[in-house]
């Protein structure tokens, strides 16, 4: 076994005792299936030939026990296999999560949103195949299949060979050859889907866009194009699967004919009673019908194989030194100046500087436009400033001392981000502002909506209980601002960045709510803001600009 792939089952293989019970509920479960079969024919045969029930109880008692033990091994099985795999999806997907968070969102511009959701979700989701589709029918169909061929070999050792050299070829050619023919396919439909959500939630939030631009017709080409590749990729899967099946009843069929052959010529012989001889033609079918479950295993781990890997690269990935944060231990008592000399980023899926030699001090207090085109790295001095990237050169300076000498968290809780597009979850009002503040009361969270002049609005609806919509859908962009900044006013930051809070407004109220927003940020703390905009018209509202020119 390869380091990797060693490294794979270790990401969905279960270690605690419920699989391993559950895998044992599994073999008996088979185990119980093929019994009740073998001791219902001989039952019904051995039932023609005697006149008294007397002969047949331990029979009775043996089918109505096999039957029983069937389905409650199999609820068991399914109890404590599905148990298991639940738990080990617990306590992996956080771990996704937590090695995500230091990505974003300055690691994760090489990567789509949707893309990074199918990973979290299905590749994860996936992992649980190994223990439940892969792992399970393959130890019950050797438990069943060894019991079998020793069961029949202790009654007629050629019947038994027969059976083995079947149940091998099921195993050796059967099996094989379905999942060559499937690999393609299987190795293709994980990054398939991948594609598939991340087009369809790219069209979902920017449709606006692509409808003003007439661009929703290519996209919709696009997700069909991937739809037709996905349908392709499960078609040639579920292809290989039926003709893996076929050759499994073909297996089956010969297994029936080779019992009848050696048992019947046994009983003829008189080496067997009659009554077995129904035992022989009726086992193998119940033995392939356990081995059925079996069948997919393989190509069900090459899924299992393709998820594990895209998971494993996540779980592994070394955190970039832009991303990578010295974590001192000084706390921030209170805020006085923040220095930046020369300083220039990379973002590490790119080659070129984002910001190159770039110069900013600034003072408690103070009020600062920071303006310049599109893509010339405005945005990234606001990412730089709340320590989510770090400089690749220069001094970053907090109160004249280097910004890597203070916990990360302290920094945070002085310098604030309001985002060009803010986040608004799912939930009520109520919920979205204690994110910001979760020991907050409802009075606390009234007086701060006042101050933004969100109050007037929801308390004609539902108050603090109105509901938002998924991403803020129920209220309008400026308000959404306004929320943004109510949060950020309860979070009690002492650098407030707004970036480009007047996007998702018209030009003609964009001055007033802008004005509107200042004034707020500023508010009777004197709080320092920083005002990022392309526009310059802007800074008659501020005590100075600065440019950020091009590269």
């Amino acid at each position: 076994m390869t380091r990797k792939l060693r490294r794979y089952i270790e990401l969905g293989l279960p270690r605690d005792g419920f699989f391993k019970l559950g895998l044992i509920s599994s073999s008996l479960q088979g185990l119980s299936a093929v019994a009740l079969l073998a001791t219902s024919a001989w039952l019904i045969s051995r039932a023609a030939e005697v006149t008294s029930i007397v002969y047949l109880g331990i029979a009775i008692v043996g089918v109505r026990g096999f039957a029983v033990g069937r389905a409650t091994f199999r609820y068991f099985e399914r109890l404590l296999l599905h148990e298991s795999a639940f738990r080990m999806l617990a306590a992996r997907r956080p771990q996704v999560f937590e090695k995500l968070v230091p990505f974003i969102p300055s690691g994760m511009t090489h990567v789509g949103r949707g893309q990074t959701m199918s990973r979290i979700v299905n590749d994860v989701d996936e992992l649980q195949n190994l223990s439940l589709r892969v792992i399970a029918p393959l130890v019950q169909s050797i438990a069943v299949a060894a019991a079998s061929v020793i069961f029949i070999w202790l009654l007629l050792p050629t019947a038994g060979l027969a059976l083995l050299l079947v149940l091998l070829s099921a195993f050796l050619i059967a099996v094989p050859v379905s999942a060559k023919l499937a690999r393609t396919s299987d190795l293709c439909e994980g990054p398939l889907k991948a594609e598939l959500a991340n087009a369809s939630l790219d069209l979902f939030e920017n449709l606006d866009v692509y409808t003003a631009y007439g661009w929703v017709g290519a996209k919709l080409a696009e997700i069909a194009n991937l739809e037709r590749e996905l349908r392709k990729s499960i078609a040639k899967s579920a292809v290989s699967n039926g003709l893996g099946a076929g050759v499994f009843t073909l297996l089956s069929t010969i297994a029936v004919l080779s019992g009848a052959w050696f048992g019947g010529t046994a009983v003829i012989n008189q080496m067997l009673p009659g009554a077995s001889l129904a035992v022989f033609i009726l086992l193998p079918l119940a033995i392939f019908e356990v081995l059925q479950n079996a069948q997919p295993a393989v190509s069900a781990f090459r899924r299992f194989k393709v998820s594990a890997e895209r998971v494993a690269e996540m779980l592994d990935r070394e955190v970039p030194a832009a991303l990578y944060f010295e974590f001192g231990k000084r706390t921030l008592s209170s805020f006085d100046s923040i220095n930046l000399r020369k300083v220039s980023i990379t973002y590490p899926s790119m080659v070129e500087p984002a910001l190159v030699d770039f110069d900013l001090s600034f003072k408690q207090g103070e009020s600062i436009l920071i303006f310049g085109e599109s893509g010339v790295g405005k945005s990234t001095l606001a990412l730089l400033l709340t320590r989510l990237i770090q400089p690749s050169s220069g001094e970053f300076l907090i109160n004249g001392e280097p910004a890597n000498d203070f916990d990360t968290a302290e920094v945070r809780r002085i310098v604030g981000l309001v985002e060009q597009n803010p986040m608004v979850f799912l939930g009520d009002v109520r919920a979205n502002l204690r994110l910001a503040k979760p020991s907050a009361t409802d009075q606390e969270f009234e007086e701060v909506l006042v101050r933004v002049g969100l109050w007037p609005m929801f308390e004609n609806r539902e108050g603090l209980n109105t509901q938002l919509g998924d991403r803020g859908v129920l209220i309008s962009g400026g308000e959404a601002q306004r929320l943004a900044l109510a949060r950020a006013i309860l979070a009690d930051f002492k650098v407030l960045i707004l970036d480009e809070p007047t996007a998702n407004v018209d030009s003609a109220t964009a001055e007033k709510l802008l004005e509107e927003l200042l004034e707020i940020a500023r508010g009777p703390e004197r709080r320092t803001v920083l005002l990022i905009s392309h526009e310059k018209r802007f800074k008659a509202m501020v005590e100075r600009t600065v440019e950020v020119a091009k590269r």
